[in-house]
């Protein structure tokens, strides 16, 4: 490719777009080039701030293999690139040209969206886990599958939305399938079924309380009417036992079991009450005049020729004590690495090893943090563990690590505070008790589970974060809720996009979703009781979309984790900002609010460090103030490790960082923590200012627009007029007169410090709703043509797809109906359709899922090729349009983008030519994984 000088103010729009678009024809690949926006993004082999081996010298990490083609810092590069040149800046500058520079698809080189790990089949989870579980077509949301008897002769899961025993099985437990590690297909039987319950509900006054863990033991605890109830399962090899115990007297009560098809019940003992027995109609157990602490055991086998050896070991299992006591007794103690600041740094990021190597073979993904006031750490695994960490406080040399629970259903969210320790897991939360302070917990307590769960996705509920009220506030599929200090969940608002990010104050809740279908960049929301923020819900409730807090761009964070408000004064000087961490790119920044206006509105600043894995969730330590953060690697990130614990401890020093903001109509006021030097700070060619706007579109994600030119890609470069110096040069307002309301703004400084440090920092900010004119000598007058709020660019409804059509092709007389199921986890249901050649088929595409899917039809061997090709048609504003189906030879014919709960027919005759044909879904994200062969001979 011939080198390109970008065109300056002398050259129109239209020729800016001609010369990009004859010089990267591959970027227009399938683009109909008489209409719509042309792509104006950043060519590494034309602009040397888009060249991924350029901005790599203060990342230690650059070197790993994941982050052999990343594009560093194109933003800062960028404006550096501009700042530091004399030639005449473009009209619009080029726009982000995607991670890994657009050259790899657009997740990257290294992309897992087919990642495939089944080291989960491995752990040992000890007697329970809870999970998504499926057995044949049963499913069941929130099963707590347990292992039962001395040698783990039986299996079963308890359903505590319906206080039942589902299902019993034996020679096996559960297994789970690879993709994404298992976070989307749920927990599968594996084994021998002796019954299978599908239908059940919760008794009348029925509520589930928790359980409790005495060793080996789990003893579930619930409520029927005003009676509490303890339940404990145990097996042998041929038969299943309940023990029964009542907390407090029922003159009558009924128990509805399971009532297995093929099981007997039996009554074994019943202790403290007048009588018991079971209904042979129902099958239900019967108590009468019941006192506290009334026993009833039962035995559930295959006919009434039991072994009496078998009630017996049974009968001395469960009427032996039940004590409290540590069933994982390992501990291990490991090194701490200190890290370095670097140059001009007042931050080093610390190493705490991780028990990668455990004996119960756990994969050590970190999802949430904690501190109990002691100061030990209490950190959970996306499995479902959660970990203490002991002697962080001590000494910085080493920290013990001991499994403190077990079994969570891959928790995302921990809180502590003087009420208890509170996970969140996919469908409920959790209290933890250790009553006998032993170091492990022992009690799992139900705080609320009244808001579901779903199976079949990869995405998770998020959270957890408690606000001075007591409620928690938290994220499940595209809604946002809230659990009062009632226990009651209420729907606060919707609308967000597999929402990982988490945070907020004693007073406001944050939550960040990630880029993908009307969600146009990841965003910071502070939300707002009813308000819809672009996502429709999977039954098509939507609304006026309303403003986030801040977008954040691509190039900055691809994919947010957790915000952590900035609780102590040890950490330098932003007590009371926020720290927003970086799931995608394992990196932090700086989060600034301004809350003078109606909305508030907000900013970021890019930190120094990186981190091993993506970091998730993040907190400071009571005693010594320091932010300790977690992450793992899931998929679409640049981890290195299966997961990271971090120290990012502040060294001293002064730091050379914006800590405020304020947005006016006529530039941003911008605050620091030490004064500036006055020479410096006031010369405007000293300062970069460039802003873009996105879209909310039913695509994946959006390009980055220009806003005086809404049909083009790429960044508008405004004139910083002037730079006025206030608060004994602790603050400085760069005064913008052509700024107006806009989705995204960068403002890149090069500045000194009064003392002669010189450094680089910038503000990201998304100044949608300005305040007023601010006001001083020399300022251009106020202009009264500006809009005062964003008009949030929100792509009009197609045509097409408001109606669109449900078959395609030529019908054909006495074609075959084929049917393919898209569903949950990333699959067509049917991955294999063998066809004559040439025969006439009518091939329908039924989408069962809750996410958009396509089918299309490709050559054999061709199926890489068009998914790569699919990927980078993300650049393309007219992708969705074309349902992300590149233009390409090797595409034989396709089914459109259908949303769930919809079908299309495409008629079509198969290849004459025998051979294996793949069919995939092109919607980004999903091809790697989703396909099938239709097979001709």
């Amino acid at each position: 490719m011939k080198s390109f000088l970008p065109p300056t103010r002398r050259f129109p729009l239209a020729a800016l777009s001609l010369a990009i678009a004859f010089l990267s024809p591959s970027l227009l690949e399938g683009q109909d080039k008489k209409k719509g926006p042309q792509p104006n993004l950043a060519d590494p082999e034309v602009h040397p701030y888009a060249d991924p081996q350029g901005g790599r010298d203060r990342y230690l990490l650059s070197k790993e293999r994941v982050n052999e083609a990343r594009l560093y810092d194109f933003y800062q590069r960028q404006a550096d690139y501009y700042l530091s040149s004399s030639r005449e800046l473009p009209d619009i500058l080029p726009a982000y040209p995607g991670l890994d520079a657009g050259l790899h698809g657009h997740w990257g080189k290294h992309n897992q969206n087919n990642h495939k790990d089944a080291r989960w089949n491995d752990a040992e989870m000890g007697e329970m886990i809870t999970q998504v579980f499926r057995a044949k077509d049963l499913t069941v949301l929130k099963g707590i599958c347990l292992r039962l008897g001395e040698q783990r002769e039986l299996s079963a899961c308890f359903d505590p939305e319906t206080l039942s025993y589902r299902v019993l099985w034996e020679n096996g437990f559960v297994s789970f399938d690879g993709f994404r590690w298992g976070t989307s297909r749920n927990a599968a039987l594996k084994g021998d079924p002796w019954f299978l319950q599908k239908e059940a509900s919760m008794p009348r006054d029925g509520s589930y309380l928790g359980f409790h863990r005495f060793g080996r033991r789990v003893v579930f605890r619930y409520r029927i009417g005003e009676v509490e109830i303890e339940d404990e399962p145990w097996a042998t090899s041929n038969a299943f036992y309940r023990r029964i115990d009542l907390k407090s007297a029922s003159a009558s009560l009924r128990l509805d079991l399971p009532a297995p098809d093929g099981l007997e019940g039996t009554i074994l003992r019943a202790d403290g009450l007048e009588s018991a027995r079971i209904d042979p109609d129902s099958g239900a157990l019967l108590l009468e005049k019941a006192n506290p602490g009334a026993r009833v055991i039962l035995r559930f086998a295959r006919g009434s020729d039991i072994a009496r050896e078998s009630d017996q070991a049974a009968l001395v299992h469960l009427e032996s004590p039940r004590e409290a006591e540590r069933r994982w007794k390992q501990d291990f103690p490991l090194p701490v690495t200190r890290g370095e600041p670097g140059e001009g740094a007042a931050y080093a990021v610390d190493t705490f090893a991780i028990p990668h190597d455990n004996p119960w073979n756990v994969v050590m993904q970190l999802s949430g943090i904690a501190f109990r006031e002691n100061g030990d750490a209490l950190v959970c695994t996306l499995l479902g563990d959660i970990w203490r960490v002991a002697g962080i406080a001590d000494g910085d040399d080493q920290v013990t690590w001991s499994r403190f629970a077990t079994g969570l259903n891959q928790p995302i969210g921990i809180h502590v505070d003087e009420e208890g320790i509170f996970v969140l897991d996919r469908g409920q939360i959790y209290r933890l008790h250790d009553t006998n302070e032993d170091g492990e917990a022992d009690f799992y307590e139900n705080y609320a589970n009244d808001f579901g769960g779903y199976d079949r996705s990869h995405t998770h509920t998020f959270g957890l974060h408690r606000t001075a009220d007591g409620a928690f506030h938290f994220t499940q599929r595209e809604s946002i809720l809230r659990t009062g200090p009632d226990r009651q969940t209420t729907l606060q608002g919707w609308g967000v996009r597999n929402c990982m990010g988490i945070g907020g104050s004693d007073n406001y809740f944050w939550v960040a979703p990630q880029e993908g279908t009307w969600t146009p960049a990841s965003a910071i929301i502070e939300v707002n009781e009813g308000e819809f923020y672009g996502l429709p819900t999977k039954d098509g409730k939507g609304g006026t979309i309303a403003a986030p807090l801040c977008f954040l761009p691509r190039g900055v964070d691809n994919s947010t984790g957790g915000m952590v408000e900035i609780t102590s004064s040890q950490w330098g000087p932003f007590e009371g900002s926020h720290v927003g961490l970086s799931y995608g790119s394992g990196i932090h920044y700086l989060i600034l609010r301004d809350d003078r206006g109606d909305r508030p509105q907000g900013a970021v600043v890019p930190l120094e460090g990186e981190f091993r894995s993506g970091s998730m969730r993040g907190a400071f330590h009571p005693e010594d103030g320091q932010l300790y953060l977690v992450g793992l690697d899931g998929w679409g990130d640049y981890s290195i490790e299966d997961g990271c614990f971090h120290r990012v401890r502040y060294t001293g020093g002064p730091v050379l960082k914006p800590s405020g903001f304020q947005v006016h109509q006529n530039g941003i006021r911008i605050d620091f923590p030490m004064a500036l030097d006055s020479k410096t700070a006031a010369d405007p060619g000293r300062f970069f200012a460039q802003c873009w706007n996105y879209e909310f579109a039913k695509r994946y994600g959006s390009p980055e627009f220009s806003y005086r030119d809404p049909e083009s890609l790429g960044h508008d470069p405004l004139e910083v007029r002037s730079v006025v110096l206030l608060d004994e040069n602790r603050s400085l307002f760069v005064e913008l007169p052509d700024m107006e309301p806009v989705m995204q703004l960068q403002i890149r400084m090069h500045l000194q410090s009064a003392d002669g440090a010189s450094f680089r920092t910038d503000l990201f900010a998304s100044p949608m709703f300005p305040g007023d004119y601010f006001t001083g000598e020399g300022l251009a007058p106020p202009r009264g043509d500006k809009p005062t709020a964003i008009a949030l660019r929100v792509a009009a409804p197609k045509e097409q797809n408001q109606n669109q059509p449900t078959e395609s092709g030529e019908a054909v007389e006495g074609e075959r109906l084929v049917t393919v199921d898209a569903i949950g986890g990333l699959q067509y249901a049917q991955k294999l359709i063998e066809a004559r050649p040439g025969e006439a088929l009518a091939w329908k595409l039924r989408n069962t899922d809750v996410m958009p899917h396509n089918l299309v039809l490709v050559q054999p061997d061709a199926a890489r090729k068009v998914g790569e090709a699919s990927f980078k048609m993300l650049s393309d504003p007219e992708a969705g349009e074309k349902h992300y189906v590149p233009g390409l030879d090797e595409v034989i014919a396709f089914i459109p983008i259908i949303d769930p709960g919809q079908e299309h027919t495409l008629h079509l005759r198969a290849p004459t030519t025998p051979g294996d044909y793949p069919y995939l879904c092109t919607f980004p994200g999903h091809w790697m994984a989703m396909q099938g062969i239709l097979r001709v001979r």
